[in-house]
């Protein structure tokens, strides 16, 4: 129903018709009740239809966040295994590089120790430049 007809008492109904046949004349009652009556129904129909347009488009866009979340869940499934694979390359350099930092410190060309042989050698060479 309309909503103003609840705000409105009986008697006052009874007044508005008295003036309408007064006014109007009892041959066109018929005629504009058919045609309010068509126009109720139209108003009627529009707000279903605008009714039925708001819960489709809230629908679509509830099934639309459930394809975001699906997209994001992949994503993020996706991206874990990329991000230990990088982590596990840059803790294999990283160990790598300090395996070779450490190979280079001990070097035998850094070496303070000389063996006797290195001694011969140097004693050789020191006699041959001499000559």
């Amino acid at each position: 129903m309309l909503l103003f007809i609840n705000s409105i008492a009986g008697s006052e109904i009874i007044v508005i018709l008295l003036f309408v046949l007064i006014f109007f004349g009892a041959k066109s009652i018929p005629g504009m009740a058919r045609g309010l009556g068509k126009g109720i129904r139209q108003i009627k129909d529009a707000s279903q239809d605008i009714q039925d347009e708001i819960r489709k488009t809230s629908t679509d866009i509830k099934r639309d966040m459930n394809v975001n979340r699906a997209l994001h869940d992949a994503k993020n499934s996706l991206e874990a295994p990329v991000k230990n694979f990088t982590k596990d390359l840059k803790d294999s350099a990283t160990e790598v590089n300090n395996n070779i930092n450490g190979s280079q410190k001990y070097t035998p060309s850094q070496s303070t120790t000389e063996t006797p042989e290195d001694t011969k050698i140097e004693h050789k060479l020191d006699q041959e430049n001499n000559k």
